[in-house]
């Protein structure tokens, strides 16, 4: 049964820690499943991060409405993910050594491998020296 009442595993606070303001202001949810052990998910109105393990194993990413070819699925996540949640996934992944991208790359679905590449590259900063010329 889901709770949005998270314990303080060191999986919820870091997730409470990287989506902060965005909790705060009601934008997602972090929500505790107690019949898995670890199971946490980050709910907002279009998509659903869900992680489970500690250290963090498996995750998923999830649309609400979920177009039938992977080009309209892309089209939806990126329309769907803004730049905060961006960079809370991004600061929750930093903090988790890098398992959250390594989890959705795991996970066999393509829509979680796209999510992944969002969130292990950050903009212009890793561009080459002759991309910058």
């Amino acid at each position: 049964m889901p709770t949005h009442d998270a314990p303080d595993h060191p999986l919820a606070v870091i997730l409470r820690t990287a989506f902060a303001a965005q909790l705060e202001s009601g934008d997602v949810e972090l929500v505790l499943f107690r019949d898995r052990v670890s199971a946490f998910e980050i709910q907002a109105d279009e998509w659903t991060l869900r992680l489970e393990g500690w250290p963090v194993v498996t995750g998923f990413i999830a649309l609400d409405e979920e177009p039938p070819s992977l080009k309209e699925r892309q089209a939806a996540l990126d329309a769907a993910i803004d730049d905060l949640h961006l960079a809370g996934l991004r600061d929750a992944n930093g903090l988790l050594d890098n398992a959250i991208v390594a989890a959705l790359e795991d996970s066999g679905d393509e829509l979680s491998a796209i999510l992944a590449q969002l969130i292990a590259v950050r903009g212009n900063e890793y561009q080459s020296d002759d991309d910058e010329a």
